[in-house]
This record gives C-alpha cells, structure tokens and sequence, in this order.
C-alpha cells in the first residue's frame, strides 16, 4: 500500500493506533476497507507482527476495525464519540493492573445500581431475557467456552430493565471497549477450576433477587459479584 509512516520509538503498537486512527478521521481509509494483511502491515510500519497484532487489538477496543473470518480485518463506521472516547482511550492505552481495577470499579458503580432499580422496575420480557442469557451461559460453560457474550447479554438486560435510559445508553455505549477487555479478564477467571459455576450463580443469585424485587439484595450481589471478580484478579 506505500501509505503507512515507519515506526522508531516507544510505544509502537500505540504509534500504529494513532496513524491508522489519524487515515479514518482524515477518509484515507474509508469504513469497508480491508487493510493489509499482518505480514505486509509490519513490513510497511517497521515493526514486528506482535506489535501490528497488539495494535488491531486495540483498534477493536475502539470500534475502529473489525476482523471478519476468513477475510481480513476490516475499517467499521464508528460513532463520532469514539475517536475521543476517554475511557477507550485509557484502555488501548495503559494495559495495567490500576486500569483493570478501575474498570472493575467503575462496573460495581453502575451495575449494582443498575441491578437494584431493575428489583423495582422490571417486567416479565426482561426476567425471560435475563434467564435466557444465564441458559446460554450454562450452556457454553458445559461446552468448554467461555460464555461471554451470554454474561454481557445478561447485564445488558439489567440495565434494560432499571428504567433508566441514560444508565443503559451508558453500558451500551461502553459496550465494545468494555467487552473486549473484560473478556481477557472472563478467559484468566475461567482457569481457575470451578470458577465458571460460580459466576454463573452469581448471575442466578442476582436473577432471584431482581424476580423477587429485592432491591436492596440485588445491590449486594451483584457488587459482591464484581468484587469476587475483582479480588480474584488482584487480590
């Protein structure tokens, strides 16, 4: 392609996110590009393929690419807001164990809340969801995967179900830099032998009390839920 700049110094995965980031908001490269594969774009930047691999890696956390079986990673159409999305930004950023812990605070802040206005607040189309989700995860736990697209499903629904549009357009419009993350987060937990049940009953635990209307308790578990994520990462 000839139109990537050569990488010299630190950061480089970083440097790769920032001129790739730079061609879309600049239409060099347009939403349904393909872009080159890994080989030639480490060849082209001067970098190792680790480091082109880190980078698309980040570029999915920010809604800038996607990689489609089979095909090739391609550019997406992505909301405005992406390109100076701060908490996308620290996350492609900063790989650290302060950043992980933060995100994990920042979900027990939202989801208890989240989870206790859903107790007094939910209807019969969001208990069928959120048990629909806990079934899928049950079954792509017996199956040997991780489950977490049924796990984000589930909160998704809780959110849905509190009634409270701007509490759910703020889980939705973290969605993809959230779940990209905590989906190494999900792969380290799921390890350790047994863990798998036992997030699955935390979710179940959270689903009985959010049946029951039980704000209070819908608060504690899915905070405890989350700080036994937390302290199971970290310590």
């Amino acid at each position: 392609m000839g139109r990537f700049e050569r990488v010299t110094s630190q950061r480089i995965y970083q440097q790769i996110v920032d001129q790739i980031t730079r061609m879309v908001k600049e239409g060099t490269l347009r939403p349904g590009d393909r872009l080159p594969p890994e080989r030639q774009l480490a060849e082209e930047f001067g970098v190792s393929r680790s480091a082109v691999r880190e980078a698309l890696s980040a570029l999915r956390m920010l809604g800038l690419v996607e990689a489609r079986v089979g095909e090739g990673t391609f550019i997406t159409q992505p909301p405005d807001e992406r390109f100076i999305s701060p908490l996308a930004l620290v996350l492609t950023i900063e790989h650290s164990e302060a950043v992980g812990r933060e995100l994990l605070e920042l979900r027990s802040a939202l989801e208890a809340e989240s989870a206790a206005l859903a107790a007094l607040r939910r209807e019969a189309e969001d208990l069928a969801e959120m048990e629909a989700a806990l079934r899928d995860m049950e079954r792509d736990l017996e199956e040997g995967r991780l489950g977490a697209e049924a796990d984000w499903r589930f909160h998704d629904a809780v959110a849905s179900a509190s009634g409270n549009s701007l509490l759910l357009h703020t889980m939705r419009s973290l969605s993809d830099t959230m779940k990209e993350a905590l989906g190494l987060y999900r792969e380290q937990l799921l390890r350790i032998p047994g863990m798998g049940r036992t997030l699955l009953q935390d979710h179940i635990d959270v689903l009985e009390a959010i049946r029951s209307q039980d704000a209070e308790a819908a608060r504690q578990r899915m905070a405890a839920h989350i700080l036994r994520v937390r302290q199971t990462l970290y310590g």
